[in-house]
């Protein structure tokens, strides 16, 4: 696909990365594990965060410099975006760098930023469409604004990226350009050893940030149903956030407290899934459910609600897992149940449906955006 030596010596070409700050999120920890990956490669990585904080923060390489807006607490996320777009335009302007990588949609109105900086300083912009375009439920007024929003703030990006071929064709409609590409998120970090459900394992993984979004409370809720059937199972959410107090509420009056644990955020979740029997998102709406990606990665069926596009790239076979409705708790148990009455698939046969979404996949691709030079810049 393309040399890395294009340059003699990597340590001379300057990548930037920006994120709002360090806490959990799927574009967030997506753009970490990319900065590790190319500072491994010998470029000059640097990342610029809005905030200096977050439980992912020990994720980045030790090695590669933070800088930091600082923005106050007291600023909503709603606007920690633009405020950390502003800043970084400002910091890139005097610590110039060759290229820019903006994960995500929230950071979008960092591309707008970083393309008004005078073109011998300006980098080349890659920014990535990790959510879908097209919600269900938006009306046409609203679809239209964000349409024209999204217009606004991508229209000087040199690459634009989606993360499945469907988002990609969307977004090519939206912004009237036809070279949008798809690159699969490149969520697997590592390869280590498949490991096998153990035997008679009912134990089923959940992960994300306590928030009403993710659905846990249908989720346990549905296990409640499960619990009739199978008196032994027994969920884990990893994750932490301001719905903790109402989930274990929920937990105790249904009289699960044998069955379901809150052990808080945990910095990897491959441990948990190679204890567990298959993964569940239960979310409300999702951008791409990396946590689907990580679970087969792991060699484990998933259960989900149809709340994310990845569900096309990832349920092509029926043995990978079963698609439910959103905030289904009926629904969800019934899946659980029949997938449990069944012997799991082979761990390798899973494992082998996500193979493009490997972090070094993923980030030779982004690299060769990245190195693309300046004649691929828009007017």
């Amino acid at each position: 696909m393309f040399a890395l030596n294009l340059f003699e010596n990597n340590i001379c070409y300057k990548i930037g990365v920006v994120l709002r700050d360090f806490r959990l999120g799927g574009s967030e920890r997506v753009a970490i594990g990319l900065a590790n990956y190319w500072s491994s490669l010998g470029f000059a990585v640097s990342v610029f965060a809005g905030r200096n904080e977050g439980e992912m923060r020990d994720l980045l390489c030790p090695s590669i410099p933070v800088h930091t807006a600082s923005v106050p607490a007291s600023v909503s996320d709603k606007h920690l975006g633009e405020k950390t777009a502003c800043a970084a335009r400002q910091y890139f302007r005097a610590h110039p760098v060759q290229a820019c990588y903006v994960p995500g949609n929230g950071h979008w109105p960092v591309a707008r930023r970083l393309a008004q900086l005078p073109s011998g300083i300006r980098p080349i912009i890659v920014s990535q469409i990790s959510s879908p375009i097209f919600r269900q439920g938006r009306k046409a007024f609203g679809q239209w604004l964000y349409n024209m929003r999204m217009r606004f703030l991508l229209r000087k990006s040199d690459h634009v990226v989606a993360v499945s071929r469907a988002l990609a064709h969307d977004a090519q409609a939206v912004l009237i350009r036809h070279d949008v590409q798809a690159i699969p998120l490149p969520v697997v970090w590592d390869e280590p050893e498949l490991k096998p459900v153990p035997d008679g394992v009912l134990d089923i993984l959940a992960a994300g940030r306590l928030v009403p979004i993710k659905g846990f409370d249908i989720l346990i809720k549905a296990i409640a149903l499960v619990k009739k059937t199978h008196p032994a199972i027994r969920l884990t959410i990893c994750g932490e956030g301001p719905e903790r107090d109402n989930l274990q509420k929920l937990i105790n009056m249904l009289g699960l407290q044998d069955n379901v644990v809150l052990p808080g955020y945990v910095a990897s979740i491959r441990p948990w899934l190679d204890a567990c029997r298959l993964f569940v998102l239960s979310s409300h709406a999702e951008s791409y459910g990396a946590v689907l990606v990580e679970a087969l990665a792991a060699g484990r069926q998933i259960v989900s609600t149809r709340c994310t596009p990845a569900l096309k790239d990832l349920m092509r076979a029926p043995w990978v897992g079963e698609a439910v409705s959103v905030g289904d708790p009926c629904a969800m148990a019934a899946a659980i149940l029949r997938l449990q009455a069944e012997p799991p698939p082979a761990c390798e046969k899973l494992a082998a449906t996500v193979r493009p979404f490997h972090l070094a996949y993923g980030g030779r691709h982004y690299l060769s955006l990245l190195l693309s030079g300046t004649d691929a810049r828009r007017a």
